[in-house]
């Protein structure tokens, strides 16, 4: 087949996918954000080599029941390979820890990074119910969790480990980095059909909320060459870290291109005794923007080759300007440290 013909048969591919979704719905009456807002206590456990495991349960009503999410993220290397995340209702009654989480929604963004850019499916929900049956037991800041091996951990406070993050040396830019992207994939692994071909449907833009609060719309422009814009806006998926600022790829239809914008960081640690500590604030460059080359210099940008991050750096700071640390972060190098080591997860 001739390059020419390639082209075409790829064009056509992409514009009937678009045309099978497009519009406000990715399935047929399937909402596509369902996230509802969780006012309450975000945890974060060691899940195992390259796993975190991130629990938000919100306030209790007067019938012990309240809304939760529970995500595991895979990060094997900086810019992540997969997330799943379950929402629904926490259910605890009685002083023994049993309770039960009612699951309304399951999201799953896999590692597809060896299956074609056309033929991945990227971020699906299924909206099937079904419980699952925990014992759950609380101490000074932790929270263990055992009886179902999918969410079973033993918890520390978010916002109490953003307690152990410093701020100057290069080690430290690198875990604001890593707990920052902590949310990044949380909401990635929520925009249904993210990382697959599915993203075509958002040539119309759509807003996803946080789990705690503020936005991130995702648009598109073009199909055989396309920009990709996830646009978050005081963006908080997990208790205490917040994200500004726009994300931006720039590919064709074989997932080749680069990425480009900056975006702000600002975590809030707070003691155990409930005292708030100092705000860590800086941003992440994902295009040389920070390089001497300028504003979206593609030399240190992070490279996309069929859909998957190659190389450049994410070039990260942490404020004030000369006085934090500052690091670059290479997107298939291994977290280090990793999110455990930076928050000192048990």
């Amino acid at each position: 087949m001739s390059a020419g013909r390639r082209a075409l048969r790829g064009r056509a591919l992409l514009l009937a996918l678009a045309a099978a979704s497009c519009g406000p719905y990715a399935n047929v009456a399937q909402k596509l954000d369902v996230t509802a807002r969780v006012a309450g206590d975000t945890w974060i456990a060691n899940g195992g080599p390259d796993e975190v495991r991130i629990l938000i349960v919100g306030k209790p009503s007067a019938e012990g029941t309240a809304p939760f999410s529970f995500s595991s993220v895979y990060e094997p290397i900086s810019a992540g390979t997969s997330v799943s995340t379950l929402q629904g209702t926490w259910v605890e009654v009685g002083t023994a820890g049993a309770a039960t989480l009612d699951v309304e929604h399951s999201y799953s963004y896999p590692d597809e990074s060896t299956v074609p850019i056309l033929q991945r499916n990227g971020t699906t929900r299924s909206d099937d119910r079904f419980p699952i049956q925990v014992t759950v037991a609380r101490s000074a800041g932790r929270l263990a969790v055992s009886g179902d091996a999918r969410v079973a951990g033993t918890y520390v406070a978010l916002t109490e480990a953003l307690g152990h993050l410093g701020t100057a040396a290069p080690s430290d830019a690198a875990c604001a980095f890593h707990v920052a992207n902590l949310a990044l994939l949380r909401s990635q692994g929520r925009i249904i059909g993210f990382g697959g071909a599915g993203i075509l449907q958002y040539q119309q833009a759509e807003t996803y909320i946080g789990t705690v609060a503020g936005t991130v719309e995702i648009s598109m422009s073009g199909f055989t060459s396309n920009t990709t814009t996830l646009q978050y806006a005081g963006f908080e998926d997990i208790g205490g870290v917040v994200v500004d600022g726009p994300m931006k790829t720039d590919a064709n239809s074989s997932g080749d291109g680069h990425m480009y914008g900056r975006m702000t960081f600002a975590f809030s640690p707070i003691a155990a005794d409930g005292t708030a500590g100092t705000p860590i604030t800086g941003w992440i460059d994902y295009g040389g923007d920070a390089t001497p080359l300028g504003p979206n210099d593609p030399t240190n940008a992070i490279q996309i080759s069929y859909g998957n991050p190659v190389g450049g750096h994410y070039i990260v700071a942490i404020d004030p300007a000369g006085v934090g640390g500052t690091a670059q972060v290479g997107p298939q190098d291994p977290p280090s440290p990793s999110v455990s080591q930076c928050l000192a997860l048990p």
